[in-house]
């Protein structure tokens, strides 16, 4: 008995000690490569990269910043050609699901995972770690957002009125919604998701709410604001986060509905957390220490404190506290939620004809 708990400390000790060595030999490579090249949507990434920058300062980061979509095109643009610049995409999960993965040109996110505190499933939420793409493998998502998308005009509405979605048709309401164009590039596809997939909202509730309430669809987000604030419209769906926001900060008659409020319950999204590594990368050595670091309890600790800004933020480590302010928000055992980046809540080719087929309606 005794010898085998020695033996079986022994072992232990030799796997610490082969991925520490492991783990030294990396870094030593990727100061000799000295960079890191990451395209990524905006955001202060700067400042994330910087904490990154102060653990390991002989590896260089390299960004390239702008939209998804563009970024996207670039890289694609880039692989044509024959270049292959980058090494790592940072930003929404949607972007490279819909172009890299189906391009074949991402490589598995478990082959760059070293540190054990990465690797180990029991440190992230459901204790699993979590992946937008089908087979599991190469989107890796590690951040985790939280809001119902929808804003009122707090002297027109009483939130407390509000405890199912199926309160949006009250009749009070008719000719009273504004929404962005669901069509629209900018519209936050969390709140068309979760209502198409639900199974007590679906089509049903889209068809109604669309076909019946008189809904004004506009293509500017930020008038959506204004009118709402105005009082022309009392409940406007989708409008820009950041604008809701300033107006709530100047003290106009804003707020956004509590995503807990809704007995349906919460869709959580990524809209900058997902991890995506190119294949065929010029900087591996160094990808696979920025990668290890970002996912590591030191760098999401760090992610999440710059990146909650607007929305509740969290990342998806179970041993990274939330803020308190976003603790409420993050699912908890128990909850009715829906996670709306995986693959199989992507399509809404079916949500789109449920609403057109109301709109053209005489």
């Amino acid at each position: 008995m005794f010898f085998f708990a020695w033996l079986t400390f022994a072992h232990a000790g030799e796997a610490s000690q082969a991925w520490q060595a492991e783990w030294e030999e990396t870094v030593e490579a990727a100061k000799r490569e000295g960079q890191v090249t990451i395209y990524h949507t905006r955001g202060p990434f700067d400042k994330l990269f910087a904490e990154f920058s102060k653990r390991y300062p002989a590896i260089k980061v390299v960004s390239v910043t702008g939209r998804g979509g563009e970024l996207i095109s670039r890289i694609m643009a880039e692989r044509r050609a024959g270049k292959h610049l980058a090494d790592i995409y940072l930003g929404s999960s949607g972007t490279p699901m819909d172009v890299l993965y189906p391009a074949k040109i991402l490589e598995p996110t478990q082959a760059f995972m070293s540190l054990p505190e990465v690797k180990d499933q029991a440190n992230w939420f459901g204790k699993q770690h979590h992946y937008a793409d089908p087979e599991g493998k190469y989107i890796f998502v590690f951040e985790g957002v939280v809001r119902s998308d929808m804003a009122y005009n707090t002297t027109l509405v009483n939130a407390k009125e509000f405890s199912s979605y199926w309160d949006l048709l009250k009749p009070a309401w008719k000719g009273k919604i504004v929404s962005m164009d669901p069509k629209l590039a900018g519209f936050p596809s969390g709140l068309l998701q979760f209502a198409y997939y639900h199974p007590e909202l679906g089509g049903k509730f889209l068809r109604r709410l669309f076909g019946e309430m008189d809904i004004t669809l506009s293509r500017d987000g930020r008038q959506i604001v204004d009118w709402l604030a105005a009082g022309r419209f009392a409940i406007a769906l989708a409008p820009s986060a950041s604008d809701v926001q300033a107006g709530m900060t100047q003290g106009l008659p804003l707020a956004r509905f509590e995503p807990r409020a809704f007995k349906e319950g919460l869709y959580m999204r990524a809209t900058q957390g997902s991890l995506s590594i190119l294949s065929q990368l010029p900087h591996p050595r160094a990808t696979k220490v920025l990668v290890n670091w970002l996912l590591s309890r030191e760098g999401q600790t760090h992610f999440q404190k710059h990146f909650l800004r607007i929305d509740p933020v969290f990342s998806l480590r179970d041993d990274v506290p939330p803020d308190p302010t976003v603790e409420p928000y993050k699912p908890k055992p128990g909850d009715r939620f829906m996670s709306v980046y995986r693959p199989e809540f992507r399509e809404l080719q079916g949500a789109f004809k449920v609403i057109d087929e109301v709109l053209k309606k005489p």
